[in-house]
């Protein structure tokens, strides 16, 4: 029970792997029997280019897809609409169909690969039509595998890529977990970020803070729905971000996975293990890379993943060494998938349980890092909540205010007219991935009446998704079920 072990964890000068509060790692044997999970972010073009680049990923040895997605697709913007012009296929994939998803993963076994989806304000839609797709390819949707990122408060909070407002789009990310808590169980149906924040310019304590504080939002959100604690937190999943200070980085995931726990069970009374596991994906920070002299960013990504993989994470992503300035080519692609492999094949990372365990610099790190988190979520309580502190403005105005403070030096970025880059960024280079007008126009199908019920059960109050995968299995768009949820909000559709 990790009641027993919350009462008793403080006074041991040290717990174990496995074991609560989870500082040390989740598992007994770290990743000497577990390894992370190399899971590269990929998405260009259409459904079929970014299919040859998963195909090209997964022989290379990625042992997880993580699936990016244009900016219409993640605002409710099909690829023909006015606003989308020049977007499309740019920076992710351009999805709007089922056929499009379908594209995506053909020749790609939905029920043997754990797929992460990078989406959120459409986190709905793009759900529906992969149930779909798996229906259409004979594998039973219970069976599908994966992590929904779904975080919409993170959205509100820092990245802006929302389209309704704060309560109405928390309000369709709870619809989706309640849909899955229901009827996918190998789906982690929210993906809480505080690493968001940070590349806004929140420093690592108030990543920390944010982490958890969204996930609490999240769970007290389903406890109203008539949910418990034990129902909900196993099916949570969290992702940050790595910067270039290796052991303030790795003590950071220590901390999480301690007050994590500890909060729920002192504040949500969990009682199984598996509800105060905080399970981490990483992402290497962008933030710390530079177009200027772009191969010196190998060696960045490569510190930052070393400092993901002693924090004891679950999974990786390594940003290619081009992305300050593109969406990543195939050879930089291929080279952060090596940089992965060759910290789990070829350093001596993996083979050590808590390497830094016992290690006075990373305690007295993560101790400073927790002390100050704390406080700022005492502060979000004080003022009610993180829901409040959005509403109010008074946490934008917190991460605005940090993100003057500066950044430490970077090596190799000079004036433009003192470089002498190598032609790696190429006026081809940089059209890579981006194609504006492809599929303009495409196919919708003749779905009226479902869209019709969709709109009626959002204004009903309703959960969202059965009307929607209904939608999408006749071909609706996203753009028109995203126009559909406008409809039952009484909102004007998405422009």
């Amino acid at each position: 029970m990790a009641t027993g072990c919350a009462q008793n964890w403080k006074a041991a000068t040290m717990t174990k792997p496995g074991e609560f509060p989870y500082e040390a790692g989740l598992h007994p044997k770290g990743y000497t029997s577990r390894p992370w999970t190399i899971r590269q972010l990929a998405g260009l073009g259409d459904g079929m280019d970014t299919n040859k680049r998963f195909h090209y990923l997964l022989d290379r040895g990625e042992t997880g897809l993580s699936l990016a997605f244009d900016l219409p697709t993640q605002l409710g913007l099909d690829p023909d609409d006015p606003t989308a012009v020049g977007e499309v296929g740019r920076a992710g994939v351009s999805v709007a169909t089922v056929d499009d998803l379908a594209a995506v993963f053909d020749g790609i076994p939905l029920d043997q690969v754990s797929v992460s989806f990078t989406i959120n304000a459409t986190a709905p839609m793009i759900l529906a039509l992969w149930i779909v797709v798996a229906e259409e390819s004979g594998v039973d949707p219970a069976l599908l595998r994966g992590t929904l990122q779904n975080e919409m408060l993170k959205e509100h909070a820092a990245r802006k890529a929302f389209v309704f407002d704060l309560d109405d789009s928390f309000r369709f990310s709870l619809d989706v977990i309640e849909y899955c808590v229901r009827h996918l169980p190998k789906v982690n149906p929210v993906s809480i970020s505080g690493g968001h924040a940070r590349e806004a310019g929140a420093n690592r304590a108030m990543e920390v803070a944010l982490g958890i504080a969204d996930a609490e939002t999240y769970l007290q959100g389903m406890l109203e729905r008539g949910f418990t604690v034990d129902q909900v937190a196993p099916r949570l999943s969290f992702i940050f971000g790595t910067h270039m200070e290796v052991l303030a980085e790795a003590a950071k995931f220590r901390v999480l996975r301690r007050m994590y726990a500890t909060r729920m069970v002192d504040l949500f009374g969990a009682t199984e293990e598996k509800s105060t596991r905080m399970r981490i994906q990483v992402n290497t920070f962008g933030s710390a890379l530079a177009a200027s002299e772009p191969l010196n960013n190998i060696a960045r990504t490569t510190v930052q993943a070393m400092a993901a993989v002693l924090g004891g994470v679950q999974s990786l992503h390594v940003c290619g060494f081009d992305e300050a300035a593109q969406t990543p080519g195939q050879l930089s692609a291929r080279v952060a998938l090596r940089v992965q492999q060759i910290l789990l094949k070829e350093t001596d990372l993996a083979q050590h349980i808590d390497p830094l365990g016992g290690s006075d610099v990373i305690a007295r790190i993560a101790d400073e890092i927790e002390a100050e988190a704390s406080g700022w979520l005492d502060d979000i309580a004080a003022r009610g909540g993180l829901l409040s502190c959005l509403r109010s403005g008074w946490l934008e105005s917190r991460i605005d205010d940090m993100a003057y403070t500066g950044s430490g030096p970077t090596v190799g970025v000079v004036d433009a007219e003192e470089s002498e880059e190598e032609d790696w960024l190429t006026e081809r280079q940089l059209r890579s991935g981006v194609v504006p007008g492809r599929r303009t126009p495409f196919e919708r199908g003749n779905c009226d009446d479902r869209l019709r019920a969709l709109t009626e059960d959002v204004a009903a109050g309703r959960n969202v998704m059965e009307s929607m995968i209904a939608a999408a299995r006749a071909r609706a768009s996203i753009g028109q079920m995203q126009q559909a949820l406008a409809a039952g909000l009484g909102t004007a559709p998405p422009t």
